[in-house]
């Protein structure tokens, strides 16, 4: 018998792909073709066509409704100015061009975001893709055709029970990266994601970088008058307040009792915290079963050893296990009055062996797990505070989370600001805080300073010990979370503008009308605004002065400029000429430009 179905829409190789069903071409109308946007799926015998919309221009969203195979979908497009293959993420390479053989990357709800973008140049993108297929594990290569200079994506979805929904989502719209890429983060969310809790994006403390297991109730409490001061909004009382250990590892993990010995009275800290004007939220190592865990644990579901970590990992299938863990969060934060928990390590659920398939799958569970918590809260009075962080910022579990934090980066500002920048455009509307902000006692008021403008653009969380700071640290901290707070409307909810992904946003802006903030992260030029405006702010994390590109004509500002520990070091009205000029702001320092004739910003 003669296979009448299309061949696959190009001729290149892939290893295994021999193998593979053949595909059929999922047409897309004149709009797709006049822009070289191919798509082809396997057939899967459902008998129901693929059903694609175009939603604008050259934005498409396609449904597809799976059967007993698994689901195979083939993205190409021209390669055309392509300079890189961007996925979200902080460990996430940003500035290379795969191969279509390489190996492909495995996407659950727990690890990762199943969103990419090809970056043209001049921040403008060829292709933006997402695929919504619940808590399914999706597996996709993505990569150059060296035989067309075609860029694919291929998408394999194995696990999916027979009739369930699979969305793709295409935007070969060439709008720039700013604009595309959030856009399709948003109808990946389908709903636009959960409306922003009272506290998410407030300022936080964290306890872990500088108490580490060592926490106790009077640590704490005597960081409570300097945060309150500095504006924090939020203690997340990190992991050590259930133990008297200080070995690190998680062997203490599972009763969710604090320690009598460090935390007497946890329900009077959250009440004497909340006198000050500060929230509480208690770590939870939620999948760990320690091994000196107490009698209480005996019984429970697990699935694996984490050896090197002196505990076991909790198996979520399990409906009394379940159970367990439900109650022993809903009490955490119902008897001690706290404002929510820090649920870590979701993702060792199901990371470390392979996952079984759908419904049976421990990634479904933990959906389910968190749904119940979320119930179990809700039932009790309780609107909580809840913190993911990466690598579990998938929507399918994110719309349990009020806010998302970058993954674990000690030291590393850069990594923090790509982490925020990337959360931000493909989980828009939700609450993104940056990973504790610490640094070294040695470091200089201007290495501080710097720390904290990379996270300028997200919700600043840090992780020092507040009362036993040197001046130059303590005024630098103070300063920047004076402008973070002062700015926050403009940072967190203004037009976000980062530059350059493929070089890890050398410069970001953000813009609510006529107010705008750029940080600078390199010895990039900044370009004022085109457009009128009153005030510009420049925040400068590199060692270099900015020079500033005027591109309208010679105007007259009123020029304030601080240095990392915010004392000003000028003030006066300048004439900028048109073209560039460099303004005199040190490393670690601010500018503000503002019209002359209108009220002086702020008081910094």
């Amino acid at each position: 018998m003669t296979d009448t179905r299309t061949p696959a829409p190009a001729s290149f190789w892939v290893p295994g792909r021999d193998n593979t069903p053949p595909q059929e071409t999922v047409p897309l109308g004149p709009t797709a073709a006049s822009r070289g946007l191919r798509l082809q799926a396997t057939d899967p015998g459902t008998g129901t066509a693929p059903r694609a919309t175009e939603v604008a221009d050259g934005v498409w969203e396609i449904s597809f409704r799976t059967g007993r195979t698994a689901l195979e979908l083939t993205v190409l497009v021209p390669a055309a100015d392509a300079v890189a293959w961007w996925q979200p993420g902080s460990t996430t390479p940003h500035a290379t061009i795969p191969p279509s053989w390489g190996d492909p990357a495995d996407t659950t709800a727990l690890v990762g975001l199943p969103l990419g973008a090809l970056l043209l140049r001049q921040d403008r993108t060829g292709l933006v893709y997402a695929l919504d297929a619940g808590s399914h594990r999706t597996s996709v290569r993505a990569g150059l055709v060296e035989e067309s200079a075609d860029f694919a994506v291929m998408v394999t979805v194995p696990d999916a029970g027979p009739g369930e929904e699979v969305r793709l989502l295409l935007d070969v719209s060439g709008r720039a990266f700013a604009e595309a890429v959030p856009d399709t983060g948003r109808r990946l969310q389908r709903d636009g994601g959960p409306a922003v809790v009272p506290g998410a994006e407030d300022a936080v403390l964290c306890t872990w970088y500088f108490a580490h297991q060592d926490v106790t109730a009077a640590v704490v409490l005597a960081q409570a008058d300097r945060a309150a001061e500095l504006g924090f909004g939020t203690v997340i009382v990190d992991d050590g307040w259930q133990t008297m250990s200080l070995a690190r590892g998680y062997g203490s993990c599972g009763d969710w009792e604090a320690a009598a010995e460090k935390f007497p009275d946890p329900a009077g800290l959250v009440a004497d915290l909340r006198a000050r004007g500060l929230r509480t939220m208690w770590w939870v190592g939620t999948p760990f079963l320690g091994h000196h865990a107490g009698a209480r644990t005996a019984g429970l579901a697990t699935r694996y050893e984490e050896t090197a970590l002196d505990a076991a990992v909790l198996d979520p299938r399990d409906d009394a296990t379940r159970r367990y863990l439900v109650e022993r969060i809903r009490d955490l934060v119902v008897k001690t009055g706290a404002d929510g928990v820090k649920l870590d390590f979701l993702e060792r659920f199901a990371t470390e062996v392979p996952d079984d398939p759908s419904p049976h799958s421990p990634v479904t569970a933990t959906v389910r797990l968190l749904a119940e918590i979320t119930e179990a809260l809700e039932a009790a009075g309780v609107r909580p505070l809840v913190e993911f962080r990466e690598p579990y910022v998938h929507p399918a579990v994110g719309r349990f989370a009020t806010m998302l934090r970058v993954g674990d980066c000690p030291l590393s500002a850069a990594q923090n600001r790509v982490g925020i920048v990337d959360l931000r455009l493909a989980r828009p509307g939700t609450p993104v805080h940056s990973d504790p902000i610490m640094w070294s006692a040695q470091d200089t008021a201007e290495r501080v300073a710097h720390h904290l403008i990379n996270a300028l653009f997200g919700v600043p969380q840090v992780s020092v010990d507040l009362v036993r700071l040197d001046a130059a640290p303590s005024e630098a901290l103070a300063f920047w979370m004076r402008v973070w707070r002062t700015y926050r409307e403009t940072l967190l909810h203004g037009a976000l503008l980062p530059e350059r992904p493929d070089l890890g946003y050398p410069l970001v802006a953000s813009h609510d009308g006529d107010r705008h903030v750029v940080a600078r992260y390199a010895p990039q030029p900044v370009a004022l605004p085109r457009r009128p405006w009153r005030e510009v702010l420049i925040a400068n994390a590199d060692d270099s002065a900015p020079l500033v590109v005027n591109d309208a004509f010679p105007m007259s500002v009123r020029l304030e400029i601080w240095d990392a520990r915010g004392r000003r070091t000028h003030r006066s009205l300048a004439e900028l000429a048109a073209g560039p000029s460099v303004l005199p702001v040190p490393s670690g320092g601010l500018a503000r430009l503002s019209h002359p004739d209108l009220d002086p910003g702020p008081d910094l």
